[in-house]
């Protein structure tokens, strides 16, 4: 398998500030960056909580962004690449993370990827959800000055409902004129 953390000047900075994290410091930072990994607009840390962080761990705010964003980076990818802890432990040190730490992320992974995958797979991307599609076809043959006329249109009309409520809204409906139709029944 390829190695799906590319070793860029912000994966390189990023591992430098974690290489000097305390191990039980890291491991309890990344247990909680993946409990939150799956909640949509939501911090994984609060003002407060990350001022406490930044003491905790001697970086400053810019450092622990990093940190931060770099943990969750590589754990969505893991979400994405479905790996196994060994690869991702194996890919991990090869853009230089200390062994010790890049055990952490496997064990991390091996415990609570599996859960997080599930809660990953009911979410969805977009805010608005398709619901229904209703539509419309006329077709005209002729007209006064044509006799031969056939000029489709048809209306769609989509039905979306906001992601986070029960509310559906309508879209304008779109109008498709001199359109060539091929339909097909499955």
């Amino acid at each position: 398998m390829t190695s799906f953390i590319k070793e860029t000047e912000s994966i390189k900075e990023a591992v430098t500030f974690i290489n000097a994290i305390d191990v039980n410091k890291f491991s309890r930072l990344i247990s909680r960056i993946i409990q939150k990994l799956h909640l949509k607009g939501e911090r994984t840390f609060s003002e407060e909580e990350e001022e406490k962080l930044q003491s905790a761990l001697s970086l400053d705010k810019q450092a622990l962004s990093l940190v931060l964003e770099t943990a969750a980076f590589i754990l969505e990818q893991a979400v994405y690449y479905n790996v196994k802890p060994t690869s991702l432990q194996q890919q991990l040190e090869a853009v230089h993370l200390n062994p010790e730490k890049a055990e952490v992320f496997s064990l991390t992974w091996a415990a609570a990827g599996p859960e997080l995958v599930e809660k990953l797979k009911h979410n969805t991307f977009a805010p608005k959800k398709l619901q229904y599609v209703g539509w419309q076809l006329n077709l005209q043959m002729a007209q006064s000055s044509q006799a031969r006329l056939k000029s489709p249109s048809a209306v769609l009309q989509l039905g979306l409902r906001n992601d986070n409520s029960e509310e559906w809204t309508s879209e304008r409906p779109f109008l498709l004129r001199n359109t060539h139709w091929m339909l097909s029944v499955c």
